[in-house]
């Protein structure tokens, strides 16, 4: 069979088992954000999947497991992104792919939380910046002055202001120590191409994240759902499911080897977590990865 033949049979087995297992949680209850076409994004995903590569240089469709593109592909609908969008992008990791919010993801999963705005912008040398810490701890800013000669400067930090719903700020604040520290959580440890060739949208993305991580943690995993619907997990709508399908107790997996599965579950945890890790975000995994 040649390559292309090959990689459309993956395709095919693929997107089925990632709609079949979405199909699944609804049944249970689970609701994908409202306007978000799971179909558009998996076929956006694909086209875009095509050009990634390995370290070195290998197609990441032909390089890396079946298991760890379903369990990519999976993450990215449970969140109800889009990379067409820019909403989030894939980066093997060996033999593993893992799905990864950009920082527009971000904004967007915050706002669906409930957030009115999200700022973020990095702080570089020659730059004039004030802020002052309120009596109730939040941090605002009282001034941030720019011009055109300190853009290509050395990065100083970023900070990201987060708006609320009732028109409360607050901002959180990170030096470029801060943030390189954090960076050394994850699996690349700040030496991807993207941290060293957009330094500064790594940092807005970082700082993003810890800003509207706690808001969106306690949100119950609403940031899925459509203002109407029921506030069910993804977890909660497999059990539904599980026990409207009799009670069936057998791990529920995506249609790959059941080897394979059990021989790289345990690294590709690993890998993902370790990944995630880089900007302290917690897990929103589907249930039988």
């Amino acid at each position: 069979m040649s390559t292309k033949n090959q990689l459309q049979v993956v395709k095919e087995e693929t997107l089925t088992s990632v709609q079949n297992r979405i199909a699944q949680l609804q049944e249970g209850g689970f609701k994908l954000p409202a306007n978000y076409s799971p179909e558009n994004a998996l076929q956006s995903a694909w086209l875009m999947l095509q050009d990634v590569q390995t370290r070195d240089k290998k197609p990441a469709l032909e390089a890396c497991s079946k298991n760890s593109i379903a369990m990519a592909l999976f993450k990215m609908v449970q969140l109800g992104l889009n990379p067409a969008k820019t909403q989030c992008y894939f980066i093997p990791y060996g033999n593993d792919l893992t799905m990864v919010t950009s920082y527009f993801g971000q904004v967007m999963i915050a706002k669906r939380a409930g957030l009115k705005d999200v700022k973020a912008e990095v702080i570089r040398e020659g730059e004039d910046f004030e802020f002052k810490t309120e009596q109730d701890g939040r941090k605002v800013l009282i001034n941030h002055g720019q011009s055109f000669k300190t853009l290509g400067n050395k990065i100083l930090g970023a900070y990201c202001i987060i708006t609320y719903e009732d028109g409360v700020q607050d901002m959180d604040l990170m030096t470029i120590d801060d943030i390189k520290q954090s960076w050394q959580q994850g699996a690349t440890k700040g030496a991807s191409p993207a941290h060293k060739n957009f330094e500064g949208e790594m940092a807005k993305r970082t700082v993003t994240n810890r800003a509207i991580k706690m808001f969106i943690n306690s949100s119950d995993d609403s940031v899925l759902m459509d203002d109407d619907a029921p506030r069910i997990s993804p977890t909660e709508a497999y059990v539904e499911h599980t026990i409207a399908e009799n009670a069936n107790k057998k791990e529920l997996t995506m249609d790959v080897d059941a080897e394979e599965v059990k021989d790289e579950e345990a690294e590709n945890q690993k890998l993902y977590e370790e990944a995630m890790a880089e900007e302290g975000q917690s897990q929103m995994t589907g249930p039988g990865f």
